[in-house]
């Protein structure tokens, strides 16, 4: 386990559950009404307001969530991952890994096969992450193909 990507998934779970994927402004009467005129534009904590109204989840979340949805679109070892990070992180309360075990059909009582699962999921969350931050090993993203082969290469493992 990588505890610095365990930190950040658990993030993307919290903002999942508490505002969801998408989220929704008020209306303009109610904004009115909670600030006493125009909200507050331009100040240091002018996103923690957005946010906290209902504006969805914080990029970091956001960026969490790509990397696993991209897992999702990659082969079946991604998908397979993607399900890991759904089934451990979005569920309120936790789902026993027992149950997370049997619904990735990995055999009972092999929990190091599980843990595992969990350090390949960070690792891949990582890569993904670095890749959509804009550099890997010295390469810069320009057009996202060449991002998009760097990690088609390291979950097939043919990369680092």
């Amino acid at each position: 386990m990588i505890q610095q990507i365990e930190e950040l998934m658990q993030h993307w779970g919290e903002q999942h559950c508490h505002v969801g994927e998408a989220g929704g402004l008020g209306s303009p009467m109610a904004t009115i009404m909670q600030y006493g005129g125009c909200a507050p534009r331009g100040t240091a904590g002018s996103r923690d307001l957005l946010v906290g109204a209902g504006a969805g989840m914080d990029h970091i979340a956001c960026e969490v969530a790509a990397a696993v949805a991209e897992l999702d679109r990659q082969s079946t070892k991604g998908k397979q991952l993607a399900k890991l990070a759904r089934l451990r992180y979005l569920h309120q309360p936790a789902m026993p890994r027992r149950e997370q075990m049997r619904l990735l059909d990995i055999t009972e009582g092999a929990d190091q096969t599980y843990r595992n699962w969990v350090k390949r999921l960070h690792q891949q969350v990582m890569l993904i992450l670095t890749v959509r931050s804009g550099t890997t090993r010295g390469y810069t993203r320009r057009s996202g193909s060449q991002a998009t082969n760097l990690t088609r290469a390291t979950v097939l493992g043919q990369g680092g």
